[in-house]
C-alpha cells in the first residue's frame, strides 16, 4: 500500500550570488556548502533562539527554492529582510504557486521509478530530483521527517497535466494508492513525534525542546540565535523537552499559547500542545514539560479549567514505548 497526503506549504525562491551564504549566517544548520540538486533543513530562530520558521532548502544552482511553514511566506521574507543590508540577495514569496503531494509506504521508490524513471535510493536529507514533461517540470524530493517518502512538488497550474500522469488507472491498481485524510495525517504525526509549526514549534520554544538537534551545526560559527542555543547545549541546561502524553480519557487540545497546562505534585510544570485519538495508542498527545520536573515513571495531570485529567508522559516516538512494553 502506497499512502499519499497533499502537504500545505508556503514557497520561497531565494536569488543573488550571496543567498546560500546570508542564509547560512541567519539559521541553525551548515548549508553554504549545499551542492545543486541537494537538500536540506535549517530553522531560523529570533535572537532568543526561538522558533522564526523550519525551512527546507533546494539548491537548483542558480537559485534556491525553499519551502516553509504554510501561510508563514511573509514572515519569513520579513526576517531575512531585517538581516539583509549590504548582500546580493533577494527573496521571492512564491506562496499559491506550487503544491506538493508526500507519497510514503515502502513502495515509493518503485512508484517514482516506475513514474520518473529516476533512482532515488542515494538521495539523503532532502536531496532532490526534477522530471521534465511537455515543458513542464516536477521535484521528486527526499522527505527527511519519519513519515519518510517522496515530496512531489509542481506548479499549481500544472495540477490537472502531473495529476493524470501521477494517479492513472494502471498505477492505482499496481500500488494500492490511498489517500491520507487531514485527521489521519496529523494522528501519525503525533503518534512519530513530529513536531508541527504553530503547535510545538513556536515562539515560545527553540529546537533543542522540539528534539531539532540534527538541523543545528555547533561548528559552523554565528547565526541569529546561536549564542543561546549554544548554551544550552554546551551546559546542558535544555529547560523544557517536548514528550507523549497518554490518558484514558481525550486529551483536550493545545496549541501555541501553553494554555492546557501539565501538572506535576498540583505544580504546573508543562503544557499540552497536540492531541488526538490514535487507534493504536488510545487518547495520545504532544507537550512539554520542564526538565526538573522530568520523569517517565511518574504520574501527572493535565489541568482543565479547574478540574485535573490523569495522565503519563512517554518519550518519541510513541512506537518506542510500545516496544518497551512488549
Amino acid at each position: 500500500m502506497l499512502n499519499f497526503y497533499r502537504l500545505q506549504q508556503d514557497y520561497l525562491k531565494f536569488e543573488g550570488a550571496d543567498r546560500l551564504d546570508l542564509i547560512n549566517r541567519l539559521s541553525t544548520n551548515e548549508v553554504n556548502s549545499l551542492e545543486k540538486y541537494r537538500g536540506i533543513k535549517t530553522i531560523l530562530t529570533s535572537d532568543k533562539g526561538r522558533f522564526v520558521d523550519i525551512v527546507t532548502l533546494y539548491n537548483f544552482g542558480d537559485f534556491v527554492l525553499a519551502a516553509c511553514s504554510f501561510n508563514n511566506s511573509k514572515n519569513v521574507i520579513a526576517y531575512l529582510d531585517k538581516y539583509t543590508i549590504m548582500d546580493d540577495f533577494k527573496p521571492v514569496d512564491m506562496s499559491g504557486t506550487h503544491e506538493t503531494i508526500l507519497f510514503y509506504g515502502d513502495d515509493v521508490s518503485s512508484f517514482a521509478a516506475e513514474l520518473f524513471n529516476i533512482d532515488t535510493g542515494n538521495f539523503e536529507n532532502d536531496d532532490f530530483s526534477v522530471y521534465a514533461s511537455d515543458d513542464k517540470h516536477i521535484i521528486i524530493a527526499r522527505n527527511d521527517d519519519a513519515f519518510g517518502g517522496l515530496n512531489f512538488i509542481y506548479a499549481s497550474k500544472d495540477r490537472p497535466f502531473w495529476e493524470e500522469k501521477i494517479f492513472n488507472k494502471d498505477l492505482k491498481n499496481k500500488f494500492g494508492l490511498a489517500e491520507t485524510t487531514n485527521e489521519l495525517y496529523e494522528t501519525k504525526r503525533v503518534e512519530y513525534g513530529i513536531p508541527a509549526f504553530g503547535k510545538e514549534m513556536t515562539e515560545l520554544t527553540n529546537p533543542l525542546e522540539c528534539g531539532l538537534n540534527r538541523y543545528v551545526s555547533f561548528t559552523k560559527g554565528c547565526y541569529i540565535g546561536q549564542e543561546v542555543i549554544a548554551r544550552l547545549d554546551a551546559y546542558d541546561k535544555i529547560s523544557k523537552h517536548m514528550v507523549g502524553i497518554r490518558s484514558e480519557i481525550e486529551i483536550p487540545i493545545g496549541g501555541s499559547s501553553g494554555d492546557v497546562k501539565l501538572l506535576a505534585d498540583n505544580k504546573e510544570c508543562g503544557f499540552v500542545t497536540s492531541s488526538c485519538i490514535s487507534d493504536k495508542f488510545g487518547n495520545i498527545g504532544l507537550g512539554f514539560v520542564k526538565t526538573i520536573f522530568l520523569n517517565y515513571d511518574k504520574p501527572y495531570d493535565i489541568k482543565i479549567n479547574e478540574n485535573l485529567l490523569k495522565c503519563r508522559i512517554t518519550k518519541l516516538p510513541f512506537d518506542n514505548e510500545l516496544s518497551a512494553h512488549r
